[in-house]
């Protein structure tokens, strides 16, 4: 079967209806995914996946092995995840060598994610997800929320805006994934 770009492309455009920082169903991050795949018409995982729990390790369509054909629509399941995210933030007072914001780590043991843009070819995805603490938080919030998933060790690209004092500042975040699998799916019908 493979990647579905129509389906996948529904998929995407009935998440992108979702508002963002409100509670999806019972705000679990499978439910999210569940209903945006049930929607389309899509097999869910309560379909694919041998022996279905809450704590299996989902199926959720055709399994994708290579990153680099990672589409929006997708959908990541995670086991034992961590990543570190460090910002470098050029602005008026850090000078062109910029200063290091403290390094984030992130722990997910167990979790689903959909892609909805891919950052870079087979490191960096912007996915829509629930039940993953908000930026700034160390406990899970149960709202949706659009973050920067690394499959990769790698680099962000240079994201610039104005800071809260209203300079103009640059940031660059770098991923260090330190462990965990991330599986990809593309849906199917």
């Amino acid at each position: 079967m493979g990647y579905n770009a129509s389906l996948n492309g529904r998929i995407v455009a009935w998440l992108l209806q979702r508002p963002l920082g409100v509670r999806h169903g019972n705000g679990e991050c499978w439910t999210l995914a569940e209903d945006a795949l049930l929607a389309q018409g899509a097999r869910g995982s309560r379909q694919l996946t041998p022996h279905f729990s809450a704590g299996s390790d989902y199926i959720w369509g055709d399994e994708e092995p290579q990153p680099t054909a990672i589409a929006p629509g997708d959908i990541l399941q995670l086991r034992n995840y961590s990543v570190r995210k460090t910002d470098r933030v050029i602005d008026f007072l850090s000078g062109p060598a910029g200063r290091l914001r403290v390094p984030h780590v992130l722990r997910l043991p167990h979790h689903t994610a959909l892609v909805l843009r891919v950052v870079v070819p087979g490191a960096l995805l912007d996915v829509i997800e629930q039940n993953v603490p908000l930026p700034g938080s160390t406990r899970p919030d149960r709202v949706v929320q659009i973050n920067r998933l690394a499959l990769a060790s790698c680099q962000g690209p240079r994201e610039s805006r104005l800071s809260d004092a209203g300079d103009r500042e640059t940031t660059t975040t770098s991923y260090t994934v330190l462990g965990g699998r991330i599986r990809a799916f593309h849906p199917q019908r």
